[in-house]
């Protein structure tokens, strides 16, 4: 059956099975937001994350605070796997001026943040990335409406992604901060944060 020859509600459908998806990967492509229920638009989105704004210019290890407080939430035996690694943080222009600019910043919805874990400060590999995405209000309200997600070093496959309570549990201090932690970045920035 050809498309001029279906029904017009027939055609209705087909027309939004190819379109939404397409305006979905356009709206991406723009940097606008998504929501979670485009999950292949969430890693193509992620996996440029390198062309976004690098946070901290020289990868920072790890603070060992947050390192084992992420091994005790995780319940994990071997500790935590940030625990003498190293990370660097990119920002999308949707959240880059309140990482960058702000002292007590509120991202935008759609505002996404990547940590890259390197094994050391001169690794080119990351071993995993963890991201944020800030979704509408209602998502998460206990966790500032932030969705979690664990992708592969290489950004092809998001790994685990939602409310995941290990990762809002150690975001949980940073509430001031629209839970982002910042501790990476760099001092000159962190001196010149505006109100």
């Amino acid at each position: 059956m050809t498309l001029t020859k279906a029904s017009p509600v027939k055609r209705t459908i087909l027309i939004a099975f190819l379109i939404v998806p397409l305006l979905a990967m356009l709206g991406y492509a723009a940097g606008t937001y998504s929501s979670p229920s485009a999950p292949d638009a969430d890693l193509a989105s992620l996996a440029k994350y390198r062309q976004w704004t690098l946070v901290n210019p020289t990868p920072q290890l790890m603070e060992q605070a947050p390192a084992n407080l992420c091994g005790r939430v995780t319940g994990r035996e071997e500790g935590s796997p940030h625990l003498h690694k190293y990370i660097s943080v990119f920002v999308n222009s949707i959240g880059r001026d309140q990482m960058m600019t702000k002292r007590n910043p509120k991202y935008p919805v759609g505002s996404m943040i990547v940590k890259e874990k390197l094994a050391t400060a001169d690794s080119t590999t990351p071993e995993l990335l963890t991201a944020m995405i800030k979704r509408e209000a209602g998502y998460n309200p206990e966790g500032g409406d932030w969705e979690y997600l664990v992708l592969n070093g290489a950004a092809s496959e998001i790994v685990e992604r939602g409310k995941l309570t290990r990762c809002s549990s150690c975001h949980q201090p940073y509430q001031g901060r629209d839970y982002v932690t910042r501790t990476y970045l760099p001092e000159k920035v962190s001196r010149e944060l505006k109100p």
